[in-house]
């Protein structure tokens, strides 16, 4: 299919402002971003001065299946959320776990999130839930082998049997909108053997390894007693904190951590609500930003009740530097987490921007819908992608949503099972 989209607005990746132009697409590409761009005559065009054009936003840490926990707790420390969780384990069942995903994505997908990294350590419902909503996905792929926090503990697999899950699931669910690639849940949950195994798979693979890190000083402090040093120190030990090591959270670093990842080109995924819903602390996103590529993450509905990706954009934009300005970030440089960093953080590439030979993922507002208020500067058009949700949807090049409605009729359906879910919720 080829369709030009003829004098549209949209979002310019190098300065972060809305420019006027064409988009070309083709197969699921974008051929050609520009002026008076010229196209075959078997080539499909829409007028689209109407239209205001993003590309899609990729959300880049999401545990999809705790969608039916969102709005249990106000907030809490971590240990209170997994109590108030493990009440309602019954609830997890495969159908209940692939009724809440379903529900995530397309929630994501209503307010312009095009690409997920879906956290999970059990894939088949995930990615049956993103395989009906027709998003981007990178699957983490969750192996586990040891624990030494407290709580809640894993599920555990020697390190050949963690290796052969991964093997399976990257044969069975590998296609051109689903990746799968290693990850473990925490620097607690790994010994050296897996940590090590898991990372050279990703590079094997060309992927990334992803783990949650330094979520906080509690989790510092019981890999400190167990290991003798911090996460950050004994990835950089093991020489598996580089470019294919994603890392999550990273809240409570020392000195030594910031020197050790500054150094060591790893992807960061900042859940910036998350952190502050348990009380895990900031990413000092203003002494890693230069050296390093940051993208953003929801993380779960029970540490982020609203679930909203721009949202946590805006509150970050406000919540880096309360008190000093050299720590705060640029609605320029969360409109590019939105986008291509939070792509990158999960190994994607020709992802995230409206540019010649990228991903034709994009999402459309209508400016008749949309409030006037609205001007052309990065904070503003931040605070649109917070307030208004796209009238159409591509994803791949394919329509996902047409006029705010999901194109598949049974995502509809999904919706009475949720809710029949959360009538069960034990508070």
């Amino acid at each position: 299919m080829k369709t030009l989209f003829k004098g549209i607005k949209y979002l310019d990746s190098s300065t972060m402002l809305l420019i006027a132009g064409d988009i070309y697409i083709k197969d699921g590409i974008i051929v050609e971003a520009g002026k008076s761009l010229s196209v075959s005559n078997d080539v499909t065009v829409i007028d689209s001065e109407h239209l205001i054009a993003f590309p899609g936003l990729v959300n880049a840490h999401l545990h999809p299946s705790k969608e039916i926990y969102g709005s249990i707790l106000d907030t809490s420390p971590i240990d209170v959320v997994l109590d108030s969780v493990h009440k309602n384990n019954e609830m997890e069942t495969p159908e209940g776990q692939y009724a809440a995903a379903l529900k995530a994505l397309t929630t994501g997908i209503k307010t312009g999130v095009t690409t997920f990294g879906l956290f999970t350590s059990r894939a088949d419902h995930d990615i049956k839930a993103a395989k009906l909503a027709g998003c981007r996905c990178v699957v983490n792929f969750c192996q586990s082998n040891t624990w030494v926090g407290k709580g809640h503990k894993p599920q555990y697999s020697s390190v050949d049997d963690a290796l052969d899950k991964f093997d399976s699931a990257l044969s069975l669910y590998q296609n051109a909108l689903i990746s799968v690639t290693p990850a473990t849940a925490s620097e607690l949950s790994a010994d050296d053997l897996l940590l090590l195994a898991l990372h050279s798979v990703a590079k094997q693979n060309n992927t990334q390894f992803v783990l949650h890190v330094h979520e906080g000083v509690i989790q510092v402090e019981q890999h400190t007693r167990e290991y003798g040093k911090s996460g950050i120190q004994r990835l950089a030990d093991l020489n598996i904190l580089d470019q294919s090591t994603t890392l999550v959270h990273c809240c409570h670093l020392s000195p030594e951590d910031i020197r050790l990842l500054k150094a060591s080109q790893s992807q960061i995924i900042h859940c910036p609500i998350s952190n502050s819903f348990v009380g895990a602390g900031t990413l000092p996103m203003s002494e890693l930003q230069i050296d390093l590529n940051i993208g953003l993450g929801t993380d779960a509905a029970m540490v982020n009740p609203g679930n909203n990706l721009a949202f946590d954009a805006m509150f970050a934009l406000y919540h880096h530097g309360d008190d000093d300005f050299s720590k705060k970030i640029t609605a320029a440089k969360l409109l590019h987490m939105l986008t291509e960093g939070g792509a990158k953080t999960l190994g994607l590439k020709n992802v995230g921007k409206i540019e010649n030979n990228f991903k034709a993922d994009l999402i459309f507002f209508e400016k008749s819908e949309i409030d006037s208020d609205y001007i052309n500067t990065p904070v503003s058009l931040l605070k649109l992608l917070n307030i208004e949700n796209p009238s159409m949807v591509l994803i791949n090049g394919s329509e996902i949503m047409i006029d705010g409605v999901f194109v598949k009729n049974e995502i509809k359906d999904n919706d009475e099972s949720f809710k029949l879910l959360r009538k069960q919720i034990i508070i």
